[in-house]
């Protein structure tokens, strides 16, 4: 079973919010999260066109990732709404299984408040906790400094480019950077 223990945040401008691990019982509001951040439209690879799965089948991918010992997801948590997510799993094949990829979405509200920073900063925590997982990656559009800034301060390093990765309509492209951090330090090879 992976599960984080449940953590109390203060955020910058003083509002609580709470760390824990989703349950198959949040799916409704995840699913609510998650169109919510799909209809922005901004640094999202899905869009709302793509999205059709049901609160049954939230509830049960959602379970199936708490009972892998190298899948997790956060919420981020004010008041009963979930703010924030972060889902992270491991490759599926033994040769990539040490390795995962991340990705996370705040509410636009609740940006800027350390929101992101401490739902990434537990997964780190959590995954040096877990023996199959050595390395961290994600990829983050080109254009969005805020998250780069954010990866880099927390010991992502740029790993490559990706040019022309998204395309967002006609002729409108956007490169993708991918990142990654070991989080064993044995792990590393230079």
């Amino acid at each position: 079973m992976s599960t984080i223990p449940t953590t109390p945040f203060r955020l910058q401008d003083g509002r609580m919010m709470v760390l824990r691990s989703a349950t198959s019982a949040d799916a409704s509001q995840l699913l609510e999260h998650v169109h919510a951040i799909f209809e922005e439209e901004e640094f999202v690879l899905s869009t709302l066109e793509d999205f059709h799965m049901t609160e049954e089948q939230e509830a049960v991918w959602l379970q199936t990732n708490l009972d892998d010992p190298c899948k997790v997801v956060i919420v981020a948590e004010s008041e009963s709404q979930i703010i924030g997510m972060l889902n992270f799993h491991n490759g599926a094949r033994k040769r990539i299984a040490h390795l995962g990829e991340v990705s996370m979405s705040v509410n636009r509200a609740w940006r800027d408040q350390g929101v992101g920073r401490a739902l990434l900063s537990t997964l780190l925590l959590w995954a040096q906790q877990q023996p199959a997982i050595e390395k961290v990656c994600l990829e983050v559009f080109a254009t969005n400094t805020r998250a780069i800034a954010l990866y880099q301060s927390l010991g992502f390093q740029v790993e490559g480019r990706l040019v022309k990765q998204i395309k967002l309509g006609p002729g409108m492209y956007v490169d993708t950077i991918r990142m990654g951090r070991f989080v064993k330090f044995w792990a590393r090879t230079e």
